[in-house]
């Protein structure tokens, strides 16, 4: 399993947790790895302590640049652009702030990759993923994330992420297609860089494995962006999002960057984002019907009946 592993970490006044993090990348199973990092203005010791990590273990840490300062999604669409162009042809791993890596973590995800023939850079595009174990912030386990019910599909990534972002590790050819997204993604604003892996993989005609042995303790506390799928607070933080159009807001972001870069989609997925742009302009009757045909759905039944709301009050 000779390959090297490129990490993205993406870092904003990550002092508090940070040093666990990149000491877990220190244990991996799999030692064959370099750090590229974007920090956004941190104005605590998140620097320093990079610097330290640096100084510790010579050659680990590829690069350290500032961030775009335009919010988590902007700052790791970057790396992707630095990363590919520094050490193209390997893969890539994305790694948030304050959470924990297994031992086995990125061992399992090459493994998983190496049996569909992924490792090589010629080879198919796809993404690896796996469970969470949640713990609070002292990483004490809290419970396990959820699988998603019906696996992972284009029509489902158009309106919901099933990605954990801090789990997932592309294949290399997976990460210079997402590479050649990084313009029309940033200048659409993507509100979400793990929901934009899981289109772009998914609309590549691409494969997303998804581990069921957890490989990453998750840290649940007040800094998260949005908290795992699974909480009675995160649930009721995501309906008010719907009821506020926000959720609507990034659909269509999302369609306005694939639609920039539709000639990397697969025929059948190009075709699929068009019909649902479409009917999203033309209104809640030709939404709906691109709804009942059922491509187009979340992962739960509730969740597509709240597609089916939404698409009738024009919030989707």
């Amino acid at each position: 399993m000779a390959a090297h592993v490129r990490i993205l970490l993406a870092t904003r006044n990550a002092t508090p947790y940070l040093q666990e993090q990149l000491e877990s990348f220190a244990t991996q199973a799999h030692d064959d790895w370099s750090l590229h990092v974007g920090d956004d203005g941190s104005t605590d010791d998140t620097l320093a302590v990079l610097e330290r990590f640096a100084a510790a273990r010579p050659g680990r840490v590829a690069s350290v640049a500032p961030g775009p300062c335009q919010g988590s999604a902007a700052n790791f669409l970057t790396l992707v652009r630095t990363a590919e162009q520094a050490r193209p042809g390997t893969p890539m791993a994305f790694s948030d702030q304050d959470d924990v890596w297994l031992p086995h973590k990125n061992a399992r995800a090459l493994a998983a990759l190496e049996e569909i023939g992924a490792l090589d850079p010629a080879g198919p595009v796809a993404a690896y993923v796996c469970r969470t174990r949640l713990t609070d912030a002292r990483l004490e386990t809290r419970g396990l994330s959820r699988l998603p019910q019906r696996g992972p599909s284009f029509g489902n990534a158009l309106v919901q992420n099933i990605l954990g972002g801090q789990t997932i590790v592309l294949s290399a050819a997976a990460a210079a297609v997402l590479a050649r997204t990084v313009p029309a993604a940033l200048e659409a604003r993507v509100p979400f860089h793990d929901w934009w892996i899981y289109q772009v993989v998914t609309g590549a005609g691409g494969q997303v494995i998804v581990d069921p042995e957890p490989g990453v303790l998750y840290r649940q506390h007040g800094g998260n962006l949005l908290g795992h799928n699974g909480g009675v607070r995160v649930r009721m933080k995501r309906a008010g999002q719907v009821s506020r159009g926000e959720h609507g807001d990034w659909v269509g972001r999302n369609l306005a960057a694939l639609e920039a870069v539709e000639d990397l989609l697969a025929p059948a997925e190009r075709h699929l984002a068009s019909r649902f742009r479409a009917a999203r302009r033309a209104g809640p009757r030709a939404l709906l019907e691109v709804l009942r045909e059922g491509q187009v759905h979340r992962q739960g039944q509730a969740g597509t009946r709240l597609l089916f709301m939404q698409a009738q009050t024009r919030l989707l």
